[in-house]
Formats: structure tokens, sequence, C-alpha cells
């Protein structure tokens, strides 16, 4: 029997009512968090079932300029129709919707055995900083500056793990200013009863060439013995939940990057090689000081298969392309792998890991 899907957005009333009615069986987040046309629900034979919730006008920072993103802020299926492809197939509806909108990259985070199935990868490293009342104390005493307190935004919500205190930002750049910070954060820690201090890490969009980065915060809270989390966002041991990126159009990607990634002060070594993906293939070839994206194969390029999350690794700097090759089993020549370590080097990203505080 042929089931009738529809696909409806919150530009009409509609649409946002078969959305609040997946979410009566599922989950509430907010619909206005996003523009209406990308806040939508998948009916079939007229009852709503799933429903998701894009933002589509996210930019990941490069040196040189930003590409655009579109971010999966919630996605869901009603309980009593799970295990039905509801779950695929709205995805598979917004693959085609950011696809046709131009945006050539999707990110998320969520679980490890949802997300893979679906061609998504990690790309992030999860970063924290950790300490206690009784360390930062211990070092720099207990006086703390008037006005100390106010360089600190403090987190609050019920849902912040009990035992600790969140610090969102620190409005800090000097050396005696972040002692100062970090005095009045384990005075406020005393205050309210809490065993330890988070201070968050910087988003995962966010740009760096440092590992493990360097800032006064992270030296000063060193010289006081916090513990600097840094691990991989691949999940580990019970910790399922990662930040997720897919590719939905290949060559759209390698020629925004190519635009946005810093110009070496060393010309790029001359080759041509093409990435054949799932989202397409592309052929990137340096020549004469200039470096284009070709739309598909190009006669005498080095061919590689790789999977398009794999491309999302190498143009974002997760990954460099020695570590891809040896990961993927796929040699490549000391030319193109000198090219590509010219074009795409290695750029840290961090994200805040949410089991940590919640």
């Amino acid at each position: 029997m042929t089931r009738r899907i529809e696909y409806l957005t919150a530009e009409s009333e509609q649409g946002r009512l078969a959305i609040e009615e997946v979410m009566r069986h599922s989950y509430t987040a907010n619909v206005d968090d996003v523009p209406p046309r990308w806040a939508v629900a998948r009916v079939v034979d007229d009852v709503p079932v799933s429903f998701i919730l894009v933002d589509p006008d996210r930019q990941m920072k490069f040196p040189r300029g930003e590409i655009r993103y579109a971010f999966v802020g919630d996605v869901a299926t009603r309980e009593d129709r799970r295990l039905e492809g509801h779950f695929r197939g709205i995805l598979e509806h917004t693959f085609s919707k950011v696809r046709s909108a131009g945006i050539p990259l999707l990110l998320l985070h969520g679980e490890q055995q949802l997300y893979r199935r679906f061609g998504f990868d990690v790309y992030t490293h999860h970063y924290g900083v950790f300490a206690t009342p009784d360390l930062i104390e211990r070092k720099l005493g207990t006086q703390v500056p008037e006005g100390a307190q106010e360089l600190l935004k403090i987190s609050s919500g019920e849902h912040i793990r009990e035992d600790l205190l969140l610090i969102d930002d620190v409005k800090a750049g000097t050396l005696p200013e972040y002692k100062a910070a970090l005095q009045a954060a384990a005075a406020v820690a005393r205050e309210r009863g809490k065993a330890r201090i988070l201070f968050w890490g910087p988003e995962a969009s966010g740009y760096g060439s440092s590992y493990p980065p360097q800032n006064n915060l992270i030296i000063m809270a060193r010289a006081c013995g916090a513990q600097i989390c840094i691990r991989g966002a691949e999940p580990e041991g019970a910790e399922d939940h990662a930040d997720w990126i897919k590719v939905i159009n290949t060559v759209l990607l390698v020629r925004e990057a190519l635009k946005c990634l810093e110009q070496s002060e060393y010309p790029v070594p001359e080759g041509m090689i093409c990435f054949d993906t799932d989202a397409g293939a592309v052929t990137i070839e340096s020549s004469g000081g200039s470096v284009t994206a070709l739309d598909g194969v190009e006669p005498g390029a080095v061919t590689v298969k790789w999977p398009s999350s794999v491309i999302a690794q190498l143009v974002t700097g997760y990954h460099t392309a020695p570590v891809l090759s040896a990961i993927h089993g796929t040699p490549l020549s000391d030319e193109t792998m000198a090219m590509l370590e010219a074009l795409f080097p290695q750029q840290w990203r961090f994200s805040a890991n949410e089991s940590w505080m919640f």
C-alpha cells in the first residue's frame, strides 16, 4: 500500500500544529529558534510522525573568511511511530533541502550509533578546564579583589550538575585579571556549595592553531593545578555523544574552503588530485601559483575514493592528509601529500563536552 507523505513547514498554521503534535509524543523544542521554512514536520497519511528544526545560517570561521553551514538543533520521531523509517525520511528530505539552498555542510550534536549510518562523522575535540575552590585558594589565596566577580559570566539552570559551577565566559585579558577571575570563581563556588568549577572552552566553530590551546586562562589555571581536559570527540566508554559533520556538496565545500584558507608564504606544490565521494567528485588542481576546484574527475588526476565526511575532516583541519591516508589505507605520493598539507593545515577545533556539565 502506497503511503501519502507530506512535508509541512511552520510557515503555515497546519505545519506548526503538525510539529507541535509530534512534540507531544517525543519532546518539546522551540520552533521559533529557526526560520519558519526550516521547521519541518513529516506527515504520513495525515498523521504527523517526525519533526526537524534547522538553523541554515551558521558560519564556520577560517583565517580569511567563513563557510556557511546548516545546523540541526532538534530532530525526533514520535515514540509510537519509531522503526518505520520516518527519522531517515525527514533527514533525507533535509539533505535535499540544504543542497538546494547551496549550503555545503550540515552539522549536529548527537549519538554515535544514530548518525554514522547517515554519513556523518566526528570533526571536533572536546575541551574543558576543571578546577576546585581548594586548588585555587591554596595557590592564590582567599582575598578576592573588588569587582572581580564582574569578570565572570556564570551559567545557571536546573540541568547543570549539582556539584558544578559552570563559567560560560571570563572577561579578562591580562594574567592579573585572570588571577582575580579565578579567585572570584572560587569564592562563588564556596558560597553556592559547589565542589568543582568548569570553565567552558571555545565553541566548535572557532579557529585555532595550537594544541593544547594556550591562553592566559589556561596558564593561570594550570598554575593552580587545574585539570585541562582535551579528548577526541570520538566517543569513548559510556559517552556516546559528539559533534558531527556531513558534506552535502563536496565541490562547493572545497571551493569555499580554498577561498577561506590562509595563504602560505611558500607556493603550493603543483599537482592534481580527485576526491570521488558519495557527495560528488571534485578535482583539486594546483599549477602556476593558482589552485582551482573542478567539478568531476579530470583526466590525469590521482583519484582517491574517500567518504565525503573525510573531505570535511581534511578541509576543516580536524585531521591532516597523512593521518587520513593512513586511516583509510590510501597511499598518496609525496608530491600529492605536500600539496594537500600546504592547502589544508591542521586547525584544532574545540567544543564543550556537554556530559561534563549537564
